[in-house]
C-alpha cells in the first residue's frame, strides 16, 4: 500500500472519529443517552485504536463506574437479559478494557458472559426468533472478549462451538447458517431471515457477520499458540471470499477489513490485504463530507437511519480504515 494511500485511510478515520467524539461528552458520556450501554460499548476500543487513549480512558471509566455492576453485568437489566446484545456487548467491553491494560476490569465481565456458555457446545445462549441459540455473532463476539481477558479455557471452547457450525454448514455452496439450536444441531428453518440467520452466497450479504469470529479466532490462536485457529478463522473468510458478487462492496462490510487484518498478521496470505483494502476503498466511497457514511444504501433506510446506529457503523468502518493506516494492525 502507498504512503498516499495509507494516509487517505488515516484521514478518512480521523474524519470519522471526529464524527463519533463529536457526540460524545468530556466525561466519555453519549450526548444522546448517557445511560445507554449500546451507545457506548464500542467507544473505548474504537477510540484506543484511533490513538485518542484520554478519551477511550474516559469512555471506559464511565461504563465502569456508572453502567455496569460488580459482577459486570448491566446495571439497567434490560440490557442483560437471553433477548438483549449483552453478550455482543461484552465482548467489546473485554477486549476493550484490555487494548486498555485494565485486564482486571476485563476478567470482570467476561466472567458474566460465560455464565451463558453452554459447557457442552462451547457457545454462548441468547433468546432470538428462531429460539434459544447459539449464535455466532454473539458467541465469537464473547470468545473474542474470553480471549482478550486471558480466559483461555473458555476461548478454546467457544473455538470449538464455531468449529462445530462450520463443519455442520449442509449447503456451502448456496448459504451458511449462523446458529445452533439446544441440541447442537444447526438451525436452517426456511423462513430464517437471510443475513441476519445466514449468509446467502448469491444475493445481498452481511459480511459484519463474520468479523467477529474471524478476529475472535484469531486472539484464541495468539493466546494458546494453537494455528488451527487461524486456519478456521481463514475459513470464515473463505465463505466471505465465496459470494459471487462482491462482499467487499456490501455497505455491511465494515469491520471485515479490520478483521481479516487481523489475521494477516499470523497467517500472512495477499488475499486478506486485498479484501480489507477493497474495504476501506467502500468506506471511501461512502463517507460524506462530515465524516459519517452514508446508510440510504441500507435496505429501510432510504430516508436515513437513526443516529446511534450511524455511529455504531461508523465505528466499525473506523477500524478497517485504522487497520489499513497502520500497515494492517
Amino acid at each position: 500500500m502507498t504512503t498516499n494511500t495509507a494516509n487517505d485511510f488515516r484521514q478518512a478515520a480521523d474524519r470519522a472519529l471526529d464524527f463519533v467524539a463529536a457526540h460524545v461528552d468530556e466525561n466519555g458520556r453519549s450526548r444522546i443517552d448517557p445511560n445507554d450501554p449500546g451507545l457506548h460499548f464500542k467507544l473505548p476500543y474504537v477510540f484506543a485504536c484511533g490513538d485518542r487513549r484520554q478519551l477511550a480512558l474516559r469512555a471506559l471509566d464511565h461504563i465502569e463506574h456508572n453502567l455496569l455492576a460488580a459482577d459486570g453485568s448491566y446495571r439497567d437489566q434490560r440490557f442483560n437479559g437471553p433477548a438483549s446484545a449483552f453478550l455482543y456487548q461484552s465482548g467489546w467491553l473485554a477486549w476493550s478494557s484490555a487494548a486498555l491494560g485494565r485486564f482486571d476490569l476485563a476478567r470482570r465481565v467476561a466472567r458474566r458472559a460465560m455464565r451463558e456458555q453452554d459447557s457442552k457446545l462451547g457457545g454462548f445462549w441468547n433468546e432470538t426468533g428462531l429460539g434459544r441459540e447459539q449464535g455466532l455473532l454473539n458467541s465469537s463476539s464473547a470468545a473474542a472478549g474470553c480471549a482478550a481477558a486471558g480466559e483461555v479455557d473458555a476461548a478454546e471452547q467457544a473455538a470449538g462451538f464455531m468449529d462445530r457450525v462450520f463443519e455442520l454448514q449442509p449447503e456451502r455452496e448456496r448459504r451458511f447458517h449462523f446458529a445452533l439450536n439446544a441440541d447442537g444441531d444447526l438451525i436452517t428453518e426456511s423462513d430464517a431471515v437471510a443475513g441476519q440467520d445466514h449468509f446467502d452466497l448469491h444475493g445481498p450479504c452481511r459480511p459484519a457477520m463474520f468479523a467477529t469470529a474471524i478476529a475472535g479466532l484469531t486472539w484464541v490462536g495468539r493466546q494458546t499458540g494453537d494455528r488451527s485457529h487461524f486456519d478456521l478463522a481463514r475459513a470464515f473468510v473463505g465463505v466471505i471470499l465465496s459470494h459471487h458478487g462482491k462482499p467487499w462492496n456490501s455497505p455491511f462490510a465494515s469491520k471485515t477489513g479490520w478483521a481479516a487484518l487481523q489475521l494477516n498478521v499470523n497467517q500472512p496470505d495477499p488475499a486478506l490485504n486485498d479484501y480489507a483494502a477493497a474495504v476501506g476503498q467502500r468506506f471511501l466511497e461512502l463517507q460524506q463530507p462530515d465524516g459519517s457514511v452514508d446508510l440510504t444504501v441500507w435496505p429501510g433506510f432510504e430516508n436515513g437511519a437513526p443516529l446511534p446506529l450511524r455511529l455504531s457503523n461508523l465505528c466499525d468502518w473506523s477500524l478497517t480504515a485504522l487497520a489499513l493506516a497502520n500497515g494492517g494492525t
